[in-house]
């Protein structure tokens, strides 16, 4: 199975304060961290951002083609832009994901539009497969003005995976870095 990957990258950072992307962690950049993380898996990696400075990593970077709508925006425009059926999705800011994860999304790849993760904390659509058959159902939600991933995912056919037993392995696997503290 062909896979791109879209990292998520072009958050505005308001609670951090800085790019996220460009933070590093052992002297790597989370963006860095990311693309290493998933470019075993992936024929194609694409970077949804709308910084500049986003260029210098050597992939293509996405810009939103519908501007100020969240993480929906630059997973539709990445979307329409993958060579690919499957696309896995990663939030840039979610830097204890690890390749175990990855193959336990992948492996549950099917007939969906969407294969999400959820613990009794919730969803994770930001850390997910999306197929482009998920493109028509969310043109429909951005120009209605519903941007929020979860009500997409609800009327859509998607797959949640109970990812609970892979949370008690890595306490940290779902943890966002949102604000310095995080660090």
């Amino acid at each position: 199975m062909q896979i791109t990957t879209i990292i998520l990258a072009g958050g505005l950072s308001k609670r951090m304060g800085t790019d996220k992307a460009l933070l590093e962690i052992e002297g790597k950049t989370l963006l860095e961290r990311a693309i290493s993380l998933c470019k075993p898996f992936s024929s194609e990696l694409l970077i949804s951002s709308n910084h500049k400075s986003h260029t210098s990593f050597g992939y293509r970077v996405v810009e939103d083609e519908i501007k100020n709508c969240g993480p929906m925006g630059g997973i539709y425009s990445c979307l329409k832009q993958s060579d690919n059926a499957w696309n896995l999705v990663l939030s840039v800011d979610a830097a204890y994901i690890n390749d175990n994860f990855l193959e336990f999304l992948i492996s549950n790849a099917g007939d969906f539009d969407a294969v999400v993760p959820f613990t009794e904390k919730g969803a994770e659509p930001l850390i997910a497969l999306y197929n482009k058959s998920i493109c028509p159902a969310m043109e429909k939600k951005l120009q209605a003005g519903d941007y929020r991933v979860q009500n997409l995912l609800r009327e859509s056919n998607t797959k949640w995976l109970d990812s609970g037993k892979l949370l008690e392995e890595n306490k940290r696997l779902f943890t966002n870095l949102n604000r310095p503290e995080d660090l």
